[in-house]
């Protein structure tokens, strides 16, 4: 019964040989079980060939209005995120620079400790 039932679910999928398909009809007039599990097996081809996946009516206006109320206020909370921190960060910087060196001036902030303006065009040429 076993091979019967693996020919029946190759029928759907592939040729059968003509030695195939003589055992197949021939275990389906003898077997009812095996014309039940044909019957069952047609049946939920049909449906599944006929089933159109899709959405409830309006959903796509839902998900939109839904977008539109919650994005401003998602782009709020993360911008106020990172400029926080990155404005502790830069809080951080100024005074790891001004305790280093004792003082918040360009050069220190730059990282230039004597530099001479005319040295930086002869390094030019």
């Amino acid at each position: 019964m076993e091979n019967e039932k693996n020919l029946l679910l190759k029928s759907y999928d592939d040729r059968l040989t003509a030695e195939e398909k003589r055992r197949l009809d021939e275990a389906l007039k003898t077997s009812a079980e095996l014309r039940r599990e044909k019957k069952e097996l047609d049946r939920l081809r049909q449906e599944m060939g006929a089933w159109e996946p899709g959405f409830a009516p309006g959903f796509a206006d839902r998900v939109m209005r839904r977008l539109t109320e919650e994005t401003p206020l998602v782009f709020q909370s993360v911008f106020r995120a990172v400029a926080l921190s990155g404005v502790a960060a830069i809080i951080l910087v100024l005074l790891t620079v001004y305790f280093m060196d004792g003082s918040l001036n360009i050069d220190t902030l730059l990282g230039i400790k004597g530099y001479a303006p005319d040295l930086g065009m002869l390094s030019m040429f």
